[in-house]
């Protein structure tokens, strides 16, 4: 096949926000959101977030948790000594030890701190 008639693939980026790193020492920890919604993993864990935005994160964990889950979130943000609470966060995507979550509902003194913290934070590439 003639190269000039190749077609490169074209990646779509579906995300809303920017994705920013975050060091390793982003730690969190997870429970059910509420005992009426299903909750199919792990009834809390901890885990460590490899990236974040104003939406969700990608999260390491060893935690077994299931696409679909509830959880309420607790994120130690790096320099930061109050936790940082998400109400609600929807478990939309899982792959071995990672999954990622899209934050539902949280305060607005904790929106305005991840949006500070998130200013000052390098993009994920």
């Amino acid at each position: 096949m003639d190269q000039d008639n190749q077609v490169s693939p074209v990646r779509i980026e579906l995300r809303q926000h920017r994705r920013c790193l975050v060091s390793k020492t982003c730690l969190l920890s997870f429970a059910p959101f509420a005992p009426t919604l299903s909750f199919a993993g792990d009834v809390e864990g901890e885990g460590v977030v490899l990236n974040l935005s104003p939406g969700g994160c990608k999260i390491g964990s060893e935690a077994g948790v299931k696409v679909g889950d509830a959880m309420s979130l607790i994120i130690l943000l790096p320099g930061e000594t109050c936790p940082t609470a998400v109400d609600l966060a929807l478990v939309r995507w899982g792959k071995g030890l990672y999954f990622g979550v899209e934050f539902v509902s949280m305060g607005n003194v904790e929106q305005d701190r991840l949006r500070q913290f998130l200013a000052s934070a390098p993009a994920v590439e």
